[in-house]
């Protein structure tokens, strides 16, 4: 793989190789140039291919944008409607070229026992190492990997390391990018750091990694708590269905469970969420946070086989299920795998007032102008017309993350929001939701592996474990 003299409106490489017997990871901020330079590294076009760059021929590639195709075809092939039960979707073992000669590697990667399940049964995590193994079985010779330690946990990011490195054993070449230097892996011998469109730092991993460049990284989240107060927060703390007393009810979970095809995801679980009471549910990699959060919003058939309040309104009593939303901002990775309809930026940003994906409803003006500030403060207010599918991973959540918080609901649910961040970000938005408990703006439900995510304002902390007889 090399590259040289390549300038486009967006980045400029002057030089890129990556030889025989090294391990590259290129490391970089949100809005870094990191996402143009790894479109130039894995896809050939017009632009690129009257450019000095030499590619290898067999390439395998492991993209957000891959995993997004993967999930639509899955979602268009799903028959759930037409079943008296959920449709797993296609057996992982599907994904795999002959995974009889890949039993080491599966094994690595901890999805021996999930082979046999669907896709739409796998975690996010376990999601992630499935697409890449498949890359691995095809029998590719290099390996350009986006992101991938987004969304897993400690142990998967372990499964994984060592799954690379005994590919590495076996001659297969990688480059990866990743947005946080703690994300830098051990298996990698050399290290590119973007700056500004351009490779600011290229060599030795192990050197730089002892100078490490002091670049200053600003985050996009730059959300004023004072600007916020200023906004209508009696709507949020007040509202009809919830009432202003503290220490009132918001969800409450009796013996919970859920599963897929009779196999319990979780079970036995009691969850209580009151007004004030910021709760952390953390977990390994398919121990059933995310399906936990589809029974609370709705958006799992067992909301309604379970004893379920929200807001005080038991579940399956005739209540619907939008005005119950209403009460609720929401960001979690199904909503962004889901949000496929057409639209831009803005109008993403407005479906939050309405509860819906996509924007069905004229916006007044009032309302556009909320949302104008609100794409101003992640810094996305001059792509307020893009298409939401045509910006980049990190800027689809932070438009996510908008959309939750423009009516200030009064239970924020966040599954896993800073998937894609680097840090500033993280930062940024972690600090945010601190200032948002101090002025008791919403009461946060707050998914995470991160223990750097483990802050004090969470009053609750919910640990979840694997089932014995599942891995989903």
């Amino acid at each position: 793989m090399k590259i040289t003299n390549y300038h486009s409106d967006r980045i400029k490489i002057e030089f890129f190789e990556a030889c025989p017997g090294q391990a590259w990871c290129i490391h970089g901020s949100n809005r870094s140039g990191i996402e143009d330079f790894f479109t130039l590294l894995a896809e050939e076009t017009e632009e690129t291919s009257k450019s000095q760059i030499q590619r290898p021929t067999s390439c395998g590639l492991f993209s957000f944008a891959d995993q997004q195709a993967r999930f639509e075809q899955e979602l268009k092939n799903n028959d759930t409607d037409f079943m008296d039960r959920i449709d797993p979707g296609t057996p992982a073992r599907d994904l795999l070229v002959c995974p009889e000669d890949h039993r080491a590697l599966i094994r690595a990667f901890d999805l021996d026992k999930v082979l046999d399940q669907g896709i739409s049964q796998l975690s996010t995590g376990q999601y992630r190492k499935l697409l890449l193994l498949a890359q691995i079985t095809k029998g590719k010779k290099w390996l350009i990997i986006q992101a991938l330690y987004d969304g897993m946990d400690k142990t998967g990011r372990t499964e994984v390391d060592k799954a690379l490195t005994i590919c590495l054993a076996q001659g297969i070449q990688i480059i990866i990018t990743v947005h946080n230097p703690e994300d830098i892996p051990c298996w990698a011998t050399h290290l590119c750091i973007m700056d500004q469109g351009r490779l600011a730092f290229s060599g030795e991993k192990d050197i730089l990694l002892n100078h490490w460049p002091s670049l200053t990284v600003r985050p996009d989240f730059k959300v004023s708590m004072d600007d916020i107060l200023k906004q209508d927060k009696k709507k949020s703390m007040n509202s009809p269905a919830t009432g202003s007393r503290e220490g009132q009810e918001l969800v409450r979970l009796e013996n919970g469970k859920a599963g897929y095809l009779g196999k319990p995801v979780f079970q036995n679980l009691d969850l209580v969420v009151c007004k004030g009471d910021h709760t952390l549910i953390s977990g390994p990699n398919g121990c059933g946070k995310s399906t936990l959060i589809q029974v609370i919003t709705g958006d799992h058939p067992a909301c309604y086989q379970n004893r379920l309040w929200l807001f005080n309104i038991r579940r399956g009593t005739g209540e619907s299920i939008w005005e119950l939303k209403k009460n609720m901002g929401i960001v979690s990775p199904d909503l962004h795998k889901n949000h496929m309809v057409p639209g831009s930026a803005l109008d993403c940003v407005l479906s939050g007032l309405f509860d819906s994906i996509g924007l069905y409803t004229r916006p007044q003006n009032d309302q556009i102008k909320t949302a104008m500030t609100w794409l101003e403060r992640i810094n996305l207010r001059h792509r307020a017309q893009t298409p939401f599918r045509a910006l980049s991973y990190a800027d689809q959540r932070l438009v996510l993350i908008a959309r939750a918080l423009i009516k200030l609901p009064c239970l924020l649910i966040l599954d896993e929001p800073t998937q894609g961040l680097d840090r500033a970000n993280r930062e940024a938005l972690l600090n945010f939701l601190a200032r948002a408990e101090e002025e008791k703006i919403t009461t946060i439900l707050y998914v995470s592996h991160r223990q750097d995510e483990f802050k004090d304002f969470f009053v609750h902390h919910l640990q979840m474990e694997k089932q014995s007889s599942t891995q989903g």
